[in-house]
Parts: structure tokens; sequence; C-alpha cells
């Protein structure tokens, strides 16, 4: 018996560790191809100045205060290389360790249940997408459901409180969403950890300093949650039947584990729900809830594995590998062919300055004056802008890249360069990527055709125009 009992044990972390080379695989297959989108310029950016500073803090003045614990993790990879590679190895890393958390989480709920978590987790396209970019995304799926997993083994054993802890503030030190977790740690901590009850202290101090400003982001409105639900909801017309198997499973699991799965499911629908009341949308935001999604899907195989034996490996495996890129290319849900290109999210739009021909990055780089509108791309792959062009980010307002510096002067956020309202002299550069200028207005616009009035255009593709003047 105890023979059979450490074969089994020995096959699974054997089966553990295929599941985890698979999955790294998959991470750091072509890492550094796909350019930077947007945001991944900014954590580059803050990841570089952490180098040269200590602390990041752009050449505008501007402290990026957000995520230290990521973008100082990022900084060290990048001592090995400042490339898009060494930038994004550190959400590689969450990756595999998301996995090993649904692992054990999975294991909960079933002998089988870790196995199977951690193979959906593996393929699955969104976990491998995020778990390549240099941003906190990753990083914020692990934290969250990290933290309300040790949060919940603390009821038997206090030392998890610690971990829960450590994993909360990491969590919301990597985004404002997290904030919705601090309630049910400090219920949780009185009701089940009562010799433990000075420890509900901690989560307070966030509650207080960030409740007011978190509030002021939401809209506050039911018709605005029901829009941007089903905005969200049409991101999930191609994993459609990983909803129906969650609806069951997550059934399986309340019957099974109650207290666990309470656990997890509240705070993360309440987080949901803030997501989407928010005055923008971005996939990403709601990405962190797909972890429930795969979890009890895979709560249900488990459980059918259980009950049926080895009969579900087959649908198991048609399961995995009919909805993935190797026989649908653009609407798959698994990977499990190797990828080397961004995730394809109209919210996180990219400029492609690779494809740029390298004649026209070296007249780039010349000592020619050269204007952009977002810098952050821009200083990374070509060099910091003499000029950058206002405008919105988001589309509120006009105006979101401009700056005072120490010195009083106006100048762009992202790379310190001064903000250019008029017309230079002549000769210069200006690099018009489409994600800025989708976002100018019309006096703003107008500008732009002023300056590229009578103006070579020396690049053009979908997402980039440059012009020499």
């Amino acid at each position: 018996m105890k023979k059979s009992f450490l074969k089994k044990v020995k096959l699974e972390i054997i089966l553990l560790c295929i599941i985890l080379l698979f999955a790294l695989f998959l991470r750091v297959y072509s890492l550094g191809s796909s350019p930077f989108w947007v945001d991944e310029a900014i954590s580059a950016r803050a990841s570089v100045m952490i180098l040269e500073k200590g602390v990041p803090i752009l050449d505008s003045g501007w402290h990026y205060s957000s995520a230290y614990f990521l973008h100082y993790l990022m900084a060290f990879f990048m001592l090995f290389g400042q490339t898009e590679f060494f930038a994004r190895f550190i959400s590689v890393i969450f990756g595999l360790l998301t996995i090993v958390l649904a692992y054990f989480i999975g294991k909960e709920y079933s002998k089988s249940g870790g196995i199977i978590s951690a193979l959906f987790f593996t393929v699955f396209y969104l976990e491998v997408f995020f778990s390549r970019q240099a941003r906190y995304y990753q990083l914020f799926q692990l934290a969250f459901f990290a933290s309300l997993y040790f949060l919940y083994k603390s009821k038997e054993n206090p030392q998890w409180l610690y971990l829960a802890i450590i994993a909360f503030f990491v969590a919301i030190d990597t985004h404002l969403e997290a904030l919705i977790l601090a309630p049910f740690f400090i219920l949780h901590i009185l009701y089940y950890n009562r010799r433990q009850w000075f420890l509900s202290i901690l989560p307070v101090i966030p509650l207080i300093k960030k409740l007011i400003p978190a509030s002021r982001l939401s809209t506050g409105s039911a018709n605005v949650v029901s829009n941007y639900a089903s905005k969200y909801f049409s991101y999930t017309t191609n994993m459609l039947y990983l909803i129906i198997l969650f609806i069951p499973g997550l059934i399986l699991g309340f019957f099974k584990r109650k207290r666990l799965t309470l656990t997890l499911m509240i705070p993360a629908i309440a987080t949901l729900i803030g997501i989407f009341s928010l005055q923008t949308f971005a996939f990403r935001y709601a990405y962190f809830f797909m972890f429930l999604i795969l979890l009890y899907s895979a709560v249900l195989f488990s459980w059918l594995y259980d009950r049926y034996g080895k009969l579900i490996l087959i649908p198991l495996f048609l399961l995995i590998i009919i909805p993935s890129n190797l026989f649908f290319p653009y609407t798959y849900v698994n990977v499990i062919k190797p990828i080397d290109y961004n995730f394809n999210d109209i919210s996180a739009p990219y400029t492609d300055y690779k494809a740029v021909p390298t004649d026209v990055i070296t007249q780039l780089k010349s000592d020619i004056t050269l204007i952009s509108y977002y810098s952050a791309d821009v200083e990374f792959y070509i060099r910091k802008p003499d000029y950058a062009l206002p405008f919105t980010m988001t589309g509120i307002g006009e105006d979101q890249v401009s700056v005072n510096n120490s010195l009083g002067e106006v100048v762009d956020r992202y790379s310190g360069a001064s903000i250019l309202t008029g017309i230079p002299e002549r000769p210069y550069n200006l690099v018009a990527d489409s994600f800025s200028v989708s976002k100018l207005k019309p006096n703003q616009m107008e500008l732009l055709a002023n300056l590229t009035e009578e103006c070579e255009v020396k690049y053009e593709n979908w997402d980039l125009k440059i012009y020499g003047c």
C-alpha cells in the first residue's frame, strides 16, 4: 500500500515537471520577437531608470510609483540585457508559479485536480500571452489568488497567514484592484485567526490610504456596469465552452470545498464588478478572473476522471487539442504550437518599430530634430525625442502626457522631452504612431497637418507614419 502510494506521488511529480517544462517552452519561445505594446514600454523605461538611479523616476521627474515589486525584479533581469526578452522574463516566472498555484488549489478538490488544473493553465492562450508581457497582469493574478489560498490555509495552520499577508501586499502594490481583498482579510483574521488578531490592522492601512482615490475611478452607474460587462464578455466568444464547463465545476467545487470556493469566488466577483464600473475599458483588467474559469473547468474534469477513470482522458485530450492553434490559427483557445507575436487586443495597442527599415532608424537616430507623440517606445527603439506632441492616452480630455518638471517646464511625462506647441525650424523628423493619432482632437489634428505639410513620408504602415521635413 505504501509503495503504491509513493509510486503515484512520484508519477504525479514527474507529470507536473513535464507540464512545467512545456509551459516554460511555450512562454520563452521567441520571447523577444514581438515589439513592446504601449504599457510594456513604460514598465521597461521605469526598470531602466531603476538600474540608472535606483528608483523609478523618469527623466521628466515623474515618479512611476506603481508595481515596485515587479519593476525591481524586472530591473534585475535587465542587468543581463536591456531587451524585450529580459524585460519579459520575470512574467514567465510568474506564469509558471501560477501553474504551480493552480496545481495546489486543484488538489484541494480532488487527487487528479492538481495535474488537470496545471495542464489547463499551461496551454490556455491568455495564460501564455500574459506570461510573455513586461507588465504586471500575470503577477496580479498570481498574487491575488495566492493571497486568498494562503488565507484559506491559515485557518488550520496560522503560519500560512504570514504568507497570505505578504501576497496581499504584493497584490496591492501591483494593482489597485486588489484593494477589494482588504475587508475580506480583516474579517477572516478576526473570525478564524483570533490569536493573530493584531495582523488585521495591516490590511486596514492600504484600505484607508487608497479607498478614496479608488472610489473616484468608479462611475457608480448600473448602466455603465452592464455595458462594460457585455463588452468584456464579447472577448470570450471563442471560449464559451469553458464558461459552460466552469458553471457545473463551480457547483461541484462548492459542495466539495465550500469555504475554499467562497474564499476564492466572492472577492474575485466583487473585484470584477468594480472593474466593470471603471470609466475606461481594457480587457487585461479582467484577465485575472480567467484563473477561476480555468480552475473550476478543471475541477469538473477531475471529478469526471475520479468517477469514470481513464475513459475521461479521451475527451480531455480532445478538449486540449481541438480548440488549439494546431487547428484554429486565429481563434484558438489553447497554445500547442509556440507563438512569436503579441496578443491581438485592440485595448493593448503597439507600434512595430522593429519593422521600420534600418536606414530609416539610422536617420531618426541622427542629430536631426526628432519629434514624436507617444515617446516611451520611441526612446526604447530609437532615441529620446527632442520634442513630444500632446495627446490623450485614453481619449478623455486633450492632454495626458504633459507635466511640469522641477524647473517649471512643460515636458512629456515619459521621456522628459519638451512639449511642442508650434512649428519648429526645419529640418526635423516626425514619428506619428496610429495609437496616438487616433486620440487627437480637431485642433491637434490641425497641428499635425501643419507640421507635416510638404514633408516626405519616409515610412508608412498601418501602425506608424514617419515624416522627414
